[in-house]
Formats: C-alpha cells, sequence, structure tokens
C-alpha cells in the first residue's frame, strides 16, 4: 500500500497516540518536522528519506519513544519497498520484531495497536511478495484479514481498511502470479465489494481493482472487456496525478492487448504514456524497453527489438544486484523467444539456459518459480526439436512433467487447472514431436510407449482426479463427518452459485466467497491430515501400453489421438501390437473438420459432398492405422477438433459408400487411464428409470417431443423398471429415485451453455417455479454409481472444447456423479429417429450385447431399413455415441423372466409326470 495518507497518519499520530508521556514540546515538534521533510522524499529520493527517517530513529530511541521508532521504521519500509531496497525492509523487520517484543504489554492497552502490528504485517507482506515467497506473504496478509472482518463497523477506520483492502488485492495478485486465475477473480470480486460498500468515495482504489480484474480477462483473451477496465483507471489516474507505477502497468498491459489484436499504431500511443511516466531514476524503465521490444517485434524489426530487451535485462539485474530472480529468468526467457520467432534457435536455447540458471541459482522453491521453470522449459523443448536434438527434448519435457505433476495439487479450483493443463499443453507436443522423429530413426518399440504416456499424461486430469478423489474419499479411512461436512459444503456452493448466476447479488457473492475458502481450508486439512488420501486423489500414474494391451479384448484395437498445433499423431494398440503414426494439419484442415460436422447436424447438407469429405479424413487418420488389423472393436481416445466427429459416419469406400460403423463396434474414452478407472466400476443393479418429460403446456419454451414418451415407454419391453412421463417427469422424482436405478434413461430437451458449461442443463417437466433443470454443476455433488446413462437429447455430448480435456459436456458431467458409461448426441437429434435407434439399442443389449455392439447394430439396422431414402444421411443415425465401459450388461429384461418363469413350469411338468410313471 502506498498512499502519502497513512504516511501522513503516521505521522500526526506518532504524539498524539503514544507520545502523550512524553511532555517535550521540542521533541514532539522536531519529530512533525521530520516526518514531513521524509514524506516529501519518500518515493522519489530513497537516500534523502532514509536521511531523515534515521533522524527520527535516532531521536526516539533517546526518549525511548518506541512507538514512534515503530512508525518511523513502518513509513522507511514504504520508501524501500518502492525502491525494492529489500535488505533494508530485511533489517527494519529484525527491528520492528524486537521492539514489538519488548513493548507487546505496552501496545496491547493501546486502542490503535491493532493498526501498527497490520502495518508490519502488510510491510511483511509486501516484503515477501517481491520476493516470490508466497507462502509467507499470504500468511502476513491473511493475518491482516483475519484480524480486521471481525471487527464492529464502529471499530474500523480509514487505515484498518486501507490495509484490509491492500491484503486482499495482494492475495489476489499472488494467485493471478500463480496462474491461479479464478482464484484471483474471487478475490478482487470480494475487494471490489469491501470498497463499495465500506468506502464508497475511494473511486481511486475500485478502479485499480476492476484494472486488475482487467489483467484476468487479458489472459483469458477477453481483450475489449480488458480494455474498457484499463482505460477507465487509466483515465482517472491520468487525470488526477495517480501513482506512476499504475500509470506504466496499465498503459503496459493496453500496449500488450493491441499487439495482441494487431494494432500496432495503438500500442505505440500507450508506449509514449508509459514513457512519460517514468522519472529519471524510477525503477521501471525496463516495462519501457520491454514494451518498445514488442512494438518492434510487431514490426519484424529483429535487431531494435533485441537491443531494447537486453537494455531491460540490463536494467532489471542492476535492480537485483545481479542475485538471482524470477525477473531475471522472465526477462532471458523473453530474449530467448524473441529469437525463436526469428528463426535463431540457437540464441534462443542460449537464453533459455541463462534463464533456467537462476532457478538453479535460487533457494526458494516457490510455486511461481516452479510454474516460471514450467514456461521456460516448455520454450526449450521446442526449441530443441527445431535443431532435431531429440533426445534431450524429450529430457527437458520429462522434467516439464514432473513439475506440473509437483505444482498441480496446489490448484484446487477445476477453471485454474484447465488453464494450467492449456498452457502445458505444448510440452506433450514437444513430447510427441521428439519421440516420433526418433522412432523414425529408430524402431524401438520403447518410444512408442513413451508416445503413449505423452498422450496420456495430457488428457482428462480434471475428470480423473475427480474419480480417483472418490476412490480416495472410499479408502483413506476419513472420518463420517468430515465427508459430510464436505458434502454440505459443496451442496451450499452449488446453490448460491445458481443463484448469482440468475440474479447478481453482493450478500450471496460474500457468502460464497466464505464458503470457498471454507471448502478449501477443508480440503487442504483433509489431505494433510490423510496422506493416503492425498496419494490416491493426486495419483499421477497413467496407464502404460503393456497394462492397456492386459486389458484389451483380442477384438479390441484402441487408437489415441493428440491434436497438437502442428500436426496429429494416432498410437495404435491392440492385445498384441503398437504403432503411430502422424498426419501433418493446417488452418484448411480445421476448417475441414468444422465444415464435416457442420454436414453432419445438417440433414439437407450434400450427402455426396458429405461422403467424399468423411472419405479423406478416414484416409488420412484411420486407415493408416488399422492396416493388417482384423480387429472389428474400435475405441477411440478423440483429441481436439476430433471430438465433434461421430467416427461410425465416415466413409471408408469412395467409389461405394459404406460407413466405418457398417464394418466396426465404435466407442469413446477420454484417456485410457479413465477408461480403466471406468471398467472398475460396477453399478448396483440394472433395472431402468426413464424420463419423458411433456413440453406441451404454454409454461414451456421447449418444443415438444411427439416420440419421447413412447421411446422411454419403450425401454420396459427389455428391462426391469419404471418410466415417468408428463407430470410424474420432474427433478423431484429423478433427485429422489435416481441412485436406485443402474441405467438411466433420458428423452428430453438438453440445453448448451457454451460460455459457463457448469450452467448447461437437462429439462424436465416444466414448471411454474422452474425449477425443473438438472445443471452439470448438480451433477458434481451426485453419487448415482450407475451402469448406464443414456442422454437421448440434443448435444448433450459436446460442450465447451478444452485442450486435454474434450467437451465439457452434460455427458462428461454425468462421469463425476459416478456413470461407468454414457450414451449421448452431438447434435440436435431427429425426434422420431432416435425412438427406433433407441429401441433397437435396448433391445441388443437384453440379448447381452456389449454397449457398443448395441449401438452398432441399431444404427445398422437404421441404415438398411432407410437406404433407399433420405434417412440414410448420417444426420439421423450417426449422431448417438457410446462411451466409457462397454460391457454387457446382466440382463433385467422382463422376457428373461418370463423365459425362466416358463423353464421352471416346464421343468415342474416334467418332475410330476415323472413322479406319476
Amino acid at each position: 500500500m502506498k498512499t502519502k495518507t497513512l504516511i501522513f497518519f503516521l505521522c500526526i499520530t506518532t504524539y498524539n497516540l503514544f507520545g502523550q508521556s512524553i511532555n517535550d514540546s521540542i521533541y514532539t515538534s522536531n519529530i512533525y518536522s521530520l516526518f514531513i521533510k521524509a514524506n516529501q522524499f519518500i518515493y522519489t529520493k530513497q537516500d534523502s528519506a532514509y536521511h531523515y527517517y534515521d533522524k527520527i530513529n535516532a531521536l526516539a530511541k533517546k526518549h525511548k519513544d518506541y512507538e514512534t521508532l515503530i512508525n518511523s521504521i513502518n513509513a522507511t519500509n514504504k520508501s524501500a519497498a518502492h525502491f525494492y531496497d529489500l535488505e533494508k525492509m530485511k533489517t527494519n523487520f529484525i527491528q520492528l520484531d524486537t521492539i514489538v517484543l519488548k513493548n507487546e504489554d505496552k501496545l496491547q492497552e493501546n486502542p490503535n495497536a491493532l493498526f501498527y502490528t497490520n502495518s508490519i504485517h502488510l510491510d511483511k507482506g509486501i516484503y515477501y511478495y517481491l520476493l516470490h515467497d508466497y507462502e509467507k506473504s499470504r500468511a502476513a496478509f491473511l493475518t491482516i484479514i483475519n484480524s480486521t472482518e471481525t471487527l464492529q463497523e464502529s471499530e474500523l477506520n480509514i487505515y484498518l481498511l486501507d490495509m484490509l483492502t491492500s491484503a486482499y488485492s495482494f492475495i489476489a495478485k499472488m494467485y493471478f502470479n500463480d496462474g491461479k486465475y479464478d482464484l484471483a477473480k474471487e478475490y478482487y470480486t470480494k475487494n471490489i465489494h469491501v470498497l463499495e460498500t465500506k468506502k464508497a468515495n475511494d473511486i481511486k482504489k475500485i478502479n485499480r481493482n476492476y484494472s486488475l480484474l482487467a489483467e484476468v480477462l487479458k489472459n483469458q483473451q477477453q481483450y475489449k472487456a480488458s480494455n474498457q477496465y484499463f482505460k477507465k483507471s487509466l483515465q482517472h489516474n491520468l487525470l488526477y496525478n495517480g501513482n506512476a507505477s499504475s500509470i506504466i502497468t496499465e498503459a503496459n498491459h493496453l500496449l500488450e492487448n493491441y499487439l495482441s489484436t494487431k494494432q500496432i499504431d495503438s500500442a505505440s500511443y500507450y508506449l509514449n504514456i508509459i514513457k512519460n511516466n517514468l522519472s529519471k531514476n524510477h525503477p521501471r524503465w525496463h516495462v519501457y524497453h520491454q514494451a518498445k521490444a514488442k512494438i518492434l517485434q510487431a514490426e519484424n524489426n529483429y535487431f531494435e527489438a533485441e537491443k531494447e530487451l537486453q537494455t531491460a535485462l540490463d536494467l532489471i539485474q542492476q535492480k537485483w544486484k545481479n542475485q538471482a530472480h524470477n525477473d531475471i529468468a522472465k526477462a532471458y526467457n523473453k530474449i530467448g523467444l524473441l529469437h525463436a520467432k526469428f528463426k535463431n534457435p540457437e540464441k534462443a536455447l542460449q537464453n533459455y539456459n541463462l534463464a533456467l540458471q537462476q532457478f538453479s541459482n535460487n533457494k526458494n522453491p516457490s510455486t511461481i518459480n516452479q510454474t516460471a521453470v514450467l514456461k521456460i522449459l516448455k520454450n526449450k523443448a521446442a526449441v530443441l526439436n527445431i535443431l532435431n536434438n531429440s533426445e534431450k527434448s524429450i529430457a527437458i519435457v520429462n522434467q516439464a512433467i514432473q513439475i506440473l505433476d509437483d505444482i498441480k495439487p496446489s490448484f484446487k479450483n477445476n477453471t485454474d487447472k484447465l488453464f494450467l493443463m492449456e498452457e502445458a499443453f505444448p510440452v506433450f507436443e514437444s513430447g510427441l514431436q521428439a519421440t516420433f522423429n526418433l522412432y523414425q530413426t529408430t524402431k524401438q518399440d520403447s518410444l512408442i510407449d513413451k508416445a503413449f504416456y505423452y498422450a496420456e499424461k495430457s488428457k482428462s486430469a480434471l475428470l480423473l482426479e475427480a474419480l480417483l478423489s472418490t476412490k480416495a474419499t472410499a479408502f483413506a479411512n476419513i472420518p463420517k463427518e468430515i465427508i459430510e461436512q464436505e458434502q454440505v459444503l459443496k451442496s451450499q456452493i452449488n446453490h448460491i452459485e445458481k443463484q448469482i448466476n440468475q440474479s447478481k447479488n453482493n450478500v450471496l457473492q460474500d457468502q460464497l466467497f466464505t464458503l470457498k475458502n471454507t471448502y478449501r481450508a477443508l480440503i487442504t486439512t483433509i489431505e494433510t491430515k490423510y496422506k493416503s488420501y492425498y496419494d490416491l486423489k493426486y495419483n499421477t500414474q497413467v496407464l502404460s501400453v503393456s497394462q492397456l494391451q492386459n486389458q484389451l479384448q483380442p477384438e479390441d484395437v484402441l487408437l489415441s489421438y493428440f491434436y497438437g498445433n502442428n500436426a496429429i499423431y494416432t498410437i495404435a494398440i491392440t492385445k498384441n501390437s503398437k504403432s503411430i503414426q502422424k498426419y501433418k494439419i493446417d488452418r484448411n484442415f480445421e476448417e475441414e473438420i468444422i465444415a464435416i460436422y457442420q454436414m453432419l447436424n445438417n440433414p439437407k447438407s450434400d450427402l455426396t459432398l458429405l461422403n467424399n469429405k468423411t472419405y479423406h479424413f478416414y484416409e488420412n487418420l484411420i486407415a493408416p492405422s488399422l492396416v493388417n488389423l482384423q480387429q472389428k472393436n474400435l475405441i477411440i481416445i478423440a483429441d481436439g477438433l476430433l471430438n465433434y466427429i461421430p467416427f461410425s459416419s465416415l466413409n471408408t469406400n469412395l467409389d461405394d459408400t459404406r460407413y466405418l460403423v457398417e464394418e466396426y463396434a465404435i466407442s469413446y474414452a477420454n484417456s485410457a487411464t479413465l477408461l480403466e478407472q471406468l471398467n472398475e466400476k460396477q453399478g448396483i443393479n440394472n433395472e431402468v428409470l426413464a424420463f419423458a418429460p411433456s413440453f406441451n403446456n404454454t409454461s414451456s419454451t421447449l418444443l415438444p417431443l411427439p416420440n419421447n414418451a413412447s421411446e422411454a415407454t419403450d425401454i420396459l419391453k427389455y428391462f426391469r423398471g419404471e418410466t415417468l412421463t408428463n407430470n410424474q417427469a420432474t427433478l423431484e422424482n429423478f433427485n429422489t429415485k435416481s441412485s436406485k436405478y443402474g441405467i438411466l434413461h433420458f428423452a428430453t430437451h438438453a440445453i448448451l451453455n457454451d460460455e459457463t458449461p457448469e450452467y448447461s442443463y437437462l429439462a424436465f417437466q416444466p414448471n411454474k417455479e422452474n425449477n425443473n433443470l438438472l445443471y452439470v454443476s448438480d451433477l458434481y455433488n451426485l453419487n448415482l454409481n450407475t451402469n448406464l446413462v443414456t442422454l437421448s437429447a440434443c448435444e448433450s455430448g459436446i460442450g465447451n472444447l478444452k485442450r486435454g480435456e474434450g467437451f465439457m459436456s452434460l455427458a462428461r458431467g454425468f462421469y463425476f456423479s459416478g456413470a461407468s458409461s454414457i450414451s449421448s448426441t452431438l447434435w440436435k437429434i431427429n425426434d422420431a429417429s432416435a425412438l427406433n435407434i433407441m429401441d433397437v439399442f435396448y433391445k441388443n443389449l437384453s440379448k447381452n450385447s456389449t454397449k457398443d455392439i448395441a449401438l452398432q447394430k441399431a444404427q445398422q439396422s437404421f441404415l438398411e431399413a432407410n437406404k433407399q431414402n433420405a434417412l440414410v444421411h448420417p444426420y439421423y443415425w450417426s449422431g448417438f455415441v457410446i462411451s466409457g465401459n462397454t460391457t454387457a450388461l446382466t440382463s433385467g429384461s422382463n422376457l428373461i423372466w418370463y423365459l425362466l418363469g416358463a423353464t421352471i413350469v416346464i421343468i415342474l411338468v416334467v418332475i410330476l409326470r415323472k413322479r406319476r410313471k
């Protein structure tokens, strides 16, 4: 917190608060005068500020005025922090701790004791923040928060509130630096609420926090929204002579945003603002030189950009007195990226190595250090591949993956975990590229194993962790009351989040903030206290090729895809073989995938053109991996845009259309490791609970589904259970009945929320209260343990596509709730064709077919029946996909019971006849 009001407060309170026992008006006048002089130089002339504070210290010690001494040292720390004089701050803290300890009783008696102790905690928090020791920094700031939040309104003053809001801001900034953006957003939002409710006139601080929120938006590539907040804060600072460092920071962010959208002129405008607000000795001149280098780089002025980055590096090294530091490492990394962009990989590698040296010489292994190292290793592995040094690239990739495994457990928020995996994705691509290149020259089978390892590590980290967490809870002997407490907190958080999604409310936001902090604290306690829980939950082992081969059936072939920025890698594995293929991609390929998907979900699209396109897809990405393989069960681990394409719809013969489903039973999985977990799951039974709401009344905005009731009812021809239609197909009945059934079938509407996947939902019977929606977020709190969930609803299998995780869809949500296999859809399915396909699907399941074969036969049957009409279009039948555990269900068919009963009757008749004879 760098406010002159605080320093002034330190000045005027010295005598009034603590100096009342010192009846020396000359002494008091001198102290006051020295504080005023020191205050003039606190952020402009470091030596002059120190000079006057040293005089105050000497006078205070002479008069044994320890309260004034505390004030003076606290004020000195503000100047030292501004000029990054960490040695001075360290020395000051040693003095302060000694003074406070000796005068503890006297300080506690004073009504302003909290101000002084929190001021010390604030400076310590800033000190450790500058050192990137975030654990100690957070502890200091949390002490301020915990001691201030419990105060009554009447006990708060502007200075305590200043420190409270500064603490929130610094904690948020640390989470932001760690890459935990969603968590940072929580703290910024909380801080803004505090500022708006308790300090309504502090527009400057409110704008500053909006500016910090804009950083999050910037990293989420929401540049327009980000710019709005940055400009508002910057304009306020420029108009009211705001802090120069804030102006420089905001102008630099705006410069980077405009460069990201290729608006160089606008970026240059903000470069001038940065320059105009830098005084001669300002410690942030390196920001200007790095910003100028970015513009030069955008203008393809390689050599001038290099000069600017080198100047920035020199200034940063000078700032940190050539001691190892993150800032120096980041500067080297920027130079390396410049060289890599302009095709100078040798120089790039040299600078990446210099960046890494900063960490090998740094004894502080904080999270930010590990995150920074991960980014540099990512860049180094990529440039080593350019230099055709595959073996070294593999070594660097392995090192990066180890760091990723180490820091992942500290990411408690799913949104932040997704971003971490997105950032790390190029590491896995470098690993695939290196192993493939090496395999081409050596043909060592172990390299295919390594490639498969990288592909598996890149996939479904969140979903796998969720399944492992459930297993860990069961095996770690955690007391029942703690598990119940966790479930209650999760339920409360979900309930309030849904309320906030409907209507923003500051009171609810505060409740949510408190609940989430309580929940994170509980999880941290569990992970700390129950080591077996932690070890199981964060088990980083993935399934190996040999382990997978042991689990595959003789008729299975698994195709694992890795969709990188430059190529798609396909690893094909059967019980006795393995291979790897590479397909180079470009923008045209991605446009082709999108075109295929659009044609697939449009029944009026040109079928001949569609079949032509899907044939080329098959020829390039599937056929090479199936050469000489006789297996007929395909397990697809899709990746990237490949998730949009149902492989069943691919044409395998250009001359005479034949679809892949006519030759192969096809199923899907997020990863082989996840599939292993799903194959271990056992459902409670094979009784079916089917839902078919009616959307015919005027209170519903959703269109009627004429055939959904028949679809749900027909299932009972093959399986025992219950069908709930019309007014019985309610969310309440789902909540009370679903845990008793092993098969759940939903013949209803699914509504996709692409922006916020957690609020995609399944619609139950409409009601006046409009509480008939089952959200994805609700599924995270359920424990269904089902053998099969069928989502015969529109677009239930798609959603926001995340690298490695696949679709954030309704279908995926049911895996969190305990489903072992899911039948879902990839587009808005035709109601009549759904009735036909689902009927045959369940009929096949009742005859003990595996789920993938049951669906294959249902689609083949539909094709055969409609090969001479328009329903042959893949739109009508290929949108249904089956994923997860595909083993056969132990039939619950009514027919089986009839046969069993008939058999018993026959046996009894035979026995009776024998007795009569």
